[in-house]
């Protein structure tokens, strides 16, 4: 009985821990998507801003050259200092942009490391159970754990590879070439990971 309970308070836990991390997770996903958007916003009033000045620099070049006069280089630069202003403005704004779009695929990375490890986890715990039940033996069970933690321990590479692929950078037979080795699936019918 008093296992019952327990596996309850497991179930319970996890049910807790899964609400909890998905509230975390939208919450901090809705937040740089509102920043970003903010940013977009201005940074799309900087470009409107920039073509004005361009155009004020241009249309004083063009009166100026209409009356046969040389162009000030005076004139030009105070029509151009506004300019510059904006221009480091604009980079600010790109070098946010650059953080919150890092920052995404950090959560994006760190969520499908979550997801793998939980798809090992379920496997190991199968294993386990065939190893207690006898099913196989505990050489056996050692030799496919390993296989299976490959994911896990080969993340980072894999993940990368993945990149690398939806970029164009590789085929997708070097690309399904690789992921073979790095993730022993050529060797297991269980696939687990990024697919």
């Amino acid at each position: 009985m008093s296992k019952f309970f327990s596996n309850i308070g497991n179930i319970s836990r996890a049910i807790g821990e899964g609400f909890s991390e998905a509230a975390t997770t939208g919450l901090a996903t809705s937040q740089r998507q509102d920043e970003m958007s903010k940013l977009e916003v201005q940074k799309r009033e900087v470009e409107l801003k920039l073509e004005k000045n361009y155009t004020l620099i241009g249309q004083q070049v063009a009166d100026t050259l209409r009356r046969a006069e040389t162009v000030d280089q005076n004139l030009l630069q105070s029509l151009f200092s506004p300019i510059a202003k904006l221009d480091r403005e604009k980079e600010e704004i790109l070098a946010k942009i650059k953080e919150i779009k890092a920052k995404q695929a950090d959560q994006l990375k760190a969520q499908a490391l979550i997801r793998v490890k939980k798809e090992v986890e379920n496997e190991i715990a199968k294993l386990k159970e065939l190893r207690d039940l006898d099913v196989i033996d505990q050489t056996e069970f050692e030799v496919t754990q390993a296989k299976l933690n490959k994911p896990v321990v080969n993340f980072e590479r894999l993940y990368n590879l993945k990149i690398a692929f939806e970029r164009n950078l590789i085929t997708q037979e070097e690309y399904i070439e690789r992921k073979e080795v790095l993730d022993g699936s050529e060797k297991t019918d269980k696939k687990i990971g990024f697919d």
